[in-house]
């Protein structure tokens, strides 16, 4: 394809995708070294779809096969280069990706294969006097792309997976050429990306996948030429409602000597919404809402490791506009994890930060134009219950890390000293951890840190400058169950429910 058309299309305000990327890597020859580069997917899906659709008309007579021929032939030719070109349905300055990945390998030996590379390393650049009427959809990331990987009858294979949506950075920027109606920072972003990886009838297979959703960069901002908007008013606010659904599922059955490593599912990005030093908004930092349920799950297998590392995790988020009549929004993360094993033996699950690490800071710059002081909307509530169910093994350990923590939450000001009631019960979690073995033997399973060593900061100039404010501004509820029944050589340690976390509110008083 000629790199400059290529580069026109990807300056479009709107980029659909339509290419679906699924592989089943049996029926595609020519590629015993796993290598299968996206090109020749596209070609091979045009050579099926020509074919099923041939004999499918053979009966309508010669007449009309020519003429839908004629059609089907030379849209397979606008398939080959589809996955770049970029169409526009009229809502300027959105992103939409409404896809597919699956990826299944059956009947394979002895092999190695490699995937990666879907939708990533791409650069678009959406300016804002390219939006028409009050800029609607200017801002918008919409993606919907399960993932889907499965193994069966195979042994001595090895898959290796990489980057399926990542290393792209996208920005919006808006231009003082626009009217104020239009003037917005931000739009809706939301990611629905369930995650399965299984494996079944299987031995001796390494499954090492990493960059699911990672290592991306977003912004949103007002260009510095835009000297009007610095001292203006950004109707709509900056920032916008924030969506991610993305379950995690790893499961093994029937299957022996299997290997599962996953790094990086949906972290190591940048967010950043500016909105000028000067300008006033209606609001900073939108709605969000977080689910990522992760599970688990070995049956009737042997000799079996899961690793899985930063499930959502390394992420920066900074909301920034001089001043502000609303700042910040709901927050709700809904994190469940079950570890599940049944009738197997010799399995290890180690797992790290299932929602941690995060920094989100919500900065005003200064008063702004508003006359009075910006309010404070600022609830947290958090969901995170773990389960650890072992039943009819043997020879199992879990050793788990983090659930929800290590996260930092700043709501920089300037905010009055009203604001401080109102922020009772300003952070709710429900926490349970519920560990259940039945007739198994050496079980080994180490918990810590479900919640715990969290920062949540209201006007502080500096963390270390604030105060701790009182209990009445957390909730905290999770009890821990232990069931084991029928079982010899049983070790369960959990240690911090609800430790280290802090509340403050600065300036810490003179």
């Amino acid at each position: 394809m000629d790199f400059n058309k290529l580069k026109a299309r990807q300056r479009q305000d709107e980029i659909s995708f339509g290419v679906r990327a699924s592989l089943k890597a049996p029926t595609i020859k020519g590629n015993r070294d796993g290598d299968l580069p996206y090109e020749k997917i596209k070609r091979w899906q045009c050579v099926l779809d020509r074919n099923r659709i041939v004999l499918g008309l053979n009966r309508l007579g010669i007449l009309c096969l020519s003429l839908v021929l004629i059609f089907v032939l030379g849209a397979c030719e606008d398939l080959e280069d589809l996955v770049d070109k970029p169409t526009d349905n009229g809502q300027s300055g959105a992103y939409k990706l409404y896809e597919s990945v699956g990826i299944q390998i059956s009947g394979r030996s002895g092999e190695n294969i490699q995937f990666g590379d879907y939708f990533s390393d791409m650069t678009e650049v959406w300016s804002g006097n390219r939006a028409a009427g009050d800029g609607t959809g200017f801002g918008d990331f919409r993606v919907t792309l399960p993932v889907n990987i499965e193994v069966s009858d195979s042994q001595d294979d090895t898959l290796i997976v990489k980057d399926i949506f990542g290393d792209n950075k996208f920005t919006w920027q808006r231009l003082e050429s626009l009217s104020d109606q239009a003037r917005r920072v931000g739009g809706v972003f939301e990611v629905d990306m369930p995650v399965l990886i299984r494996v079944s009838d299987s031995k001796r297979i390494l499954i090492d996948v990493e960059d699911i959703f990672g290592d991306n960069s977003f912004t949103w901002t007002v260009d510095t030429t835009d000297t009007i908007l610095d001292v203006g008013q950004i109707v709509g606010g900056v920032g916008g409602p924030f969506r991610i659904a993305m379950s995690v599922t790893i499961e093994v059955f029937d299957s022996q000597d299997v290997e599962v490593d996953v790094e990086d599912v949906f972290c190591d990005m940048n967010f950043t919404w500016n909105g000028g030093a000067q300008s006033s908004a209606s609001f900073v930092g939108g709605s969000m809402g977080i689910e990522m349920p992760l599970t688990f799950r070995v049956e009737r297998s042997e000799r079996v490791r899961i690793n899985l590392e930063d499930t959502a995790g390394d992420m920066k988020l900074n909301w920034t506009a001089g001043g502000s009549e609303v700042v910040g929004g709901p927050i709700r993360f809904d994190v469940p994890t079950n570890f599940i094993v049944v009738n197997s033996r010799d399995v290890n699950i180690d797992f790290e930060d299932q929602a941690g690490d995060n920094i989100l800071n919500w900065v005003l710059k200064g008063q702004g134009q508003n006359p009075t002081p910006p309010q404070l909307n600022t609830p947290v509530t958090a969901s995170t219950p773990a389960v650890f169910r072992v039943i009819d093994s043997r020879g199992v350990k879990i050793n788990s890390e983090d659930f929800f923590g290590d996260n930092v939450f700043v709501w920089k000001g300037p905010f009055p000293q009203e604001a401080r009631p109102g922020l009772d019960v300003a952070v709710s979690v429900w926490a349970p951890t519920t560990f259940e073995v039945k007739v198994s033997q050496d079980v080994n399973i180490d918990a810590e840190d479900v919640y715990g060593d969290n920062v949540f900061a209201w006007y502080p100039p500096n963390i270390d400058q604030a105060s701790p404010l009182p209990a009445s501004v957390y909730k905290v509820v999770g009890d821990v169950r232990r069931d084991v029944v029928g079982s010899d050589s049983v070790i369960i340690e959990f240690a911090n429910l609800n430790k280290g976390n802090q509340y403050l509110w600065g300036p810490a008083p003179e």
